[in-house]
């Protein structure tokens, strides 16, 4: 038998945890042999991170930069046996059972995983050797930050609209305008309910408007601070609806719906990594032309608005209660939410690849458990639980670099 650990958390199969919660659990080690030890430590740590490269230049003047951010949200170090000080001890062959408990800071962010960072949050045990390299063996918990819409500025309850005109050509063969227009009855969500689009389109050039593609888009913004300020933003699309366009000098009305799946809240205090939401309708014209598109800005949150699963503009928009920090049970959350909203459950994020927790460098010679997060999403008795359509083709996401002059600012908490 070799040296094994593992560790659970109590009562939290899936390890998601409120900022300031209690985080307990037990750590289990399993040793072959006499182990000599300084001491068996547990670190605690949470931290956002951001990398990235860019190349410039070519031939001769041909350099590489390398982009990153850091912002540190927690580290705890306990001793579960031994010190880092006091002599060397030995533990016997066989089972050690050691019990944990950490108080969360109420200020951590949502836990994100994504291109070229993360927000991240680990346990970790530590076999601290003098005379040889420490084992250890780690694993990541999720932390949902409370989005609750009802406590966000009131634009989240009232219908959004976006309007483009575009014309084609220009000079004498100038076009006439193609106009599309897109409208949501409300800009704030949560994971199970479905965003209702309402598109308006009057197509008054010579084109044709093959197709409408309507997308629900997480936009990751990820923020250097070395060797300076710099943004780079990561669209995605979490789900597409796609229907017919119109004909040449004609006009048309779709309402679309795209159905919301677990994801991340809409993150906006972090220093080096944001989450952005945006419903985007796009007409597609054939040729080497640009496609009309618009952008509306929504709000992704943890407590709805409606108690609805399909917001419409006619829907009553509810004012839930100020929700509690909830305690550890065998869900993240049994108690805290108003009694009147379905039982949301922790999924993990669709289409996403389990993720190698391990830092640069690092070496846990007893293992590590690969990880993904976990996000709330609610079960709307009047939308089906199903997964987002399969895309028709694979898509490329596309990324906008934009440097920014000056020091980044921590913004209001979400």
């Amino acid at each position: 038998m070799s040296t094994s650990c593992e560790i659970r958390f109590d009562e939290n199969p899936y390890g998601v945890y409120f900022p300031g919660q209690n985080l307990s659990g037990s750590v289990e080690l399993r040793l072959a042999e006499v182990t000599k030890v300084k001491g068996v430590a547990l670190q605690i740590n949470g931290a956002a991170e951001v990398k990235w490269t860019e190349s410039t230049g070519a031939g001769k003047n041909r350099r590489t930069i390398h982009y990153s951010g850091r912002q540190d949200y927690m580290h705890s170090t306990t001793y579960l046996a031994g010190s880092r000080e006091g002599n060397s001890i030995e533990l016997l062959p066989g089972i050690h059972t050691y019990r944990f408990s950490c108080m969360l800071p109420p200020n951590l962010v949502t836990s994100v995983e994504a291109k070229h960072g993360h927000v991240r949050y680990t346990v970790k045990v530590v076999l601290e050797r003098s005379w040889k390299i420490d084992q250890s063996y780690k694993v990541a918990f999720t932390v949902l930050r409370h989005v609750d819409l009802n406590l966000e500025n009131y634009e989240v309850r009232l219908p959004m609209q976006m309007d483009k005109a575009k014309t084609f050509c220009c000079g004498p063969c100038k076009s006439a305008p193609m106009y599309i227009s897109a409208q949501v009855p409300i800009s704030g969500y949560v994971p199970g309910q479905t965003v209702v689009v309402k598109i308006e389109v009057n197509n008054e050039s010579n084109k044709t408007m093959e197709e409408i593609s309507t997308k629900l888009l997480q936009v990751v913004s990820f923020i250097s601070q070395r060797p300076y300020t710099k943004i780079r933003e990561i669209p995605t699309i979490l789900a597409e609806v796609r229907c017919a366009g119109i004909g040449k000098h004609s006009k048309a009305s779709y309402e679309q719906q795209l159905q919301i799946p677990p994801m991340p809240p809409s993150s906006r205090s972090c220093q080096v990594l944001t989450i952005n939401y945006y419903v985007e309708v796009e007409g597609k014209v054939p040729g080497p032309v640009i496609n009309p598109k618009v952008r509306i800005p929504i709000t992704m949150g943890t407590i709805p608005l409606s108690l609805d699963g399909r917001p419409t503009f006619e829907s009553p928009i509810n004012v839930a209660p100020i929700v509690e920090q909830p305690t550890t049970s065998a869900e993240p959350s049994a108690t805290p939410f108003p009694p009147e909203l379905p039982p949301p459950t922790y999924e993990e994020v669709v289409n996403a690849d389990r993720t190698n927790i391990q830092d640069e460098g690092e070496i846990n010679e007893i293992g590590w458990r690969d990880y993904t997060p976990r996000y709330m999403v609610y079960q709307f008795g009047d939308v089906p639980a199903t997964a987002p359509p399969a895309l028709e083709q694979q898509y490329q996401p596309e990324e906008v670099v934009q440097p920014v002059s000056g020091v980044v600012k921590s913004p209001v908490d979400d």
